[in-house]
């Protein structure tokens, strides 16, 4: 069989999705997902560019190029990539990483991170086979809300409502004509996020960027965009739940408190306030992702009872 990788075509978006919801459906896309992303790439003048293999006419791999705006380096890119299971190990990944490869070269690329579950059958050997060597490991976990129980945290709401903390939604905060929102979102956003445990320095978020890929998503659930106030008003900290139209399962955003505010419990408060609009959207099951080492963040989910999937590993590769 001859393997041919290329750009993807405008009619190949919903394949293409197909095909990584196949291989990896724990991480479901649309083609309309696909599409955005792509398209959000280029928007904020980041070099990027999706590619699909094809054996005869049919979408059997795709994979795509991309840049973090969050651990931006201009040199350093992000490659996410996924083969049919049934064409696994029969060359359509040899035959993608062939033209990921030149993409790279024409893009003078120093290094490529990917992630790859570790008890994927093929992804690692894979990887490894190519150079690419282990780094940061991350946990996916979820929690079922259908029989989550937040009475032994009772004491805490309480403890964090006599202080005067409180928890707003985006959905509240816009009724309520809050003034300069975007960028007080903005704002805690860009405090919170940096001490997240990442594969890679992390590097300031524009406002274009927030804009358009947190607020702009569609999957963004307004009612589920939640800020914790103190007693002043000022915000200490936020949490987010997404869900796209490929699953019902809520997503978990960005989980973060702000440095004096943390070792409070506004974290975990925020958490259950998250699982209580996530029940109330209807929601049965929300999914987070951690990296290995972020220990509060994974005690907090272990408390609450998230149960913990097979981790992802991050694969660098130096070119």
């Amino acid at each position: 069989m001859t393997f041919i990788a290329r750009p993807v075509e405008e009619a190949e978006w919903d394949a293409a999705a197909r095909v990584w919801t196949l291989a990896l459906p724990h991480e479901p896309v649309s083609g309309a997902d696909l599409r955005r992303q792509d398209a959000e790439q280029r928007g904020w003048g980041y070099p990027a560019v999706t590619l699909v293999v094809l054996a005869g006419e049919e979408v059997v791999g795709v994979a795509a190029l991309s840049q973090s705006p969050g651990m931006y380096h201009p040199r350093r890119f992000v490659l996410e990539g996924a083969v049919h299971p049934g064409w696994q190990g029969r060359g359509a990944g040899r035959a993608l990483w062939t033209r990921v490869r030149a993409e790279l070269g024409v893009r003078a690329a120093e290094a490529v991170r990917t992630l790859a579950r570790e008890d994927h059958p093929i992804a690692p050997g894979f990887l490894a086979r190519r150079g690419f060597t282990p780094g940061k490991r991350y946990f996916t976990s979820s929690l079922d809300l259908t029989t989550f129980d937040e009475t032994p945290f009772r004491d805490l709401l309480a403890r964090l409502r006599a202080r005067g903390v409180r928890v707003r939604s985006l959905s509240e905060l816009r009724a309520a004509n809050t003034p300069d929102l975007t960028a007080r979102l903005h704002a805690l956003m860009s405090d919170v996020r940096g001490d997240v445990p990442r594969a890679e320095p992390a590097t300031p978020l524009s406002r274009q960027v927030f804009e358009e890929a947190v607020l702009g998503d569609p999957a963004l659930l307004p009612d589920a965009y939640l800020i914790a106030e103190n007693a002043g008003g000022e915000w200490i900290g936020q949490t987010t739940l997404f869900r796209t139209e490929v699953s019902p399962d809520l997503l978990t955003g960005l989980t973060g408190v702000t440095r004096a505010a943390r070792g409070q419990g506004v974290a975990t408060l925020l958490k259950l306030h998250a699982i209580r609009a996530g029940r109330s959207l209807g929601g049965t099951l929300i999914r987070t992702d951690n990296a290995s080492d972020n220990a509060p963040m994974l005690a907090i989910n272990d408390r609450l009872g998230f149960v913990r999937d097979p981790a992802s590993v991050s694969w660098g590769l130096e070119l």
